[in-house]
């Protein structure tokens, strides 16, 4: 990727994002994800498919920056895999800028597999910047609002999964719904009575039941990793954490 002298000025963005730099190219690799972490965002990188998979799982990424991989149809065969929901830890919605080459049959197909900008690979970094700053303006208020983080868990709403510093923990539809109402507000505690009408749909359910899930709830959680979670406050109920 071509550079220039401004390239090397202080960024003017007020926003900072998790940025994931996917491509087999280790001095382009290297290069972009020197910039963005000059401009102050959080950048991972990957040099294959497997390890952008990998990535894209186990963080939240609000953008992918993807170039050249193992071969020439891979970036678009994993764009393609992502948009059709292949990959149940990834959300299909995820932002993707494409870097490549710029041959008008090339552009059509990496567009038709579902890139939101594509780019040359020559083009300079204060122009991926500006595009960038445009394609997380236009994605993620709509992909955002599908993800609650509470300390180390990760609840993608849209997928329906959740981890734990990137480890999955699998949890049944009423667990879930649980998990989902306390990272609404997760030092709120919740009482058994509002519990049973939000999830049960009732006024008036078993205690034991409620009891039961919950408790089920904090072991897979724990078992993941996660720490100090579903604390009960003795005959109120109970919040997913009393860290302010």
């Amino acid at each position: 990727m071509a550079t220039t002298a401004s390239q090397h000025q202080p960024s003017s963005q007020s926003t900072r994002h998790t940025l994931l730099v996917a491509t087999t190219d280790p001095d382009q690799r290297a290069f972009l994800a020197a910039q963005l972490d000059a401009d102050g965002h959080t950048v991972f990188e990957a040099d294959s498919t497997t390890m952008a998979v990998a990535k894209l799982s186990a963080h939240a990424i609000d953008v992918m920056i993807l170039g050249y991989l193992e071969r020439p149809a891979d970036g678009p065969a994993l764009l393609r895999a992502v948009r059709a929901g292949e990959h149940p830890r990834i959300h299909p919605g995820q932002p993707v800028i494409t870097l490549g080459d710029d041959h008008e049959l090339t552009v059509l197909r990496t567009y038709e597999s579902g890139s939101d900008h594509h780019l040359p690979d020559t083009t300079g970094y204060v122009l991926l910047r500006a595009v960038l700053e445009s394609v997380t303006r236009r994605t993620l208020e709509p992909l955002t609002s599908r993800h609650l983080h509470v300390g180390d868990i990760h609840i993608d709403l849209a997928a329906r999964s959740v981890d734990v510093a990137g480890t999955s923990v699998h949890l049944s539809r009423l667990e879930f719904e649980l998990l989902v109402k306390f990272a609404g507000d997760p030092v709120r505690v919740l009482s058994k009575h509002e519990l049973s009408r939000c999830i049960w749909g009732r006024e008036q359910i078993s205690g034991r039941t409620v009891d039961s899930h919950v408790a089920r709830l904090r072991t897979r959680l724990t078992g993941a990793g996660a720490e100090q979670v579903l604390a009960n406050k003795w005959g109120q109920g109970w919040a997913l954490t009393t860290q302010h």
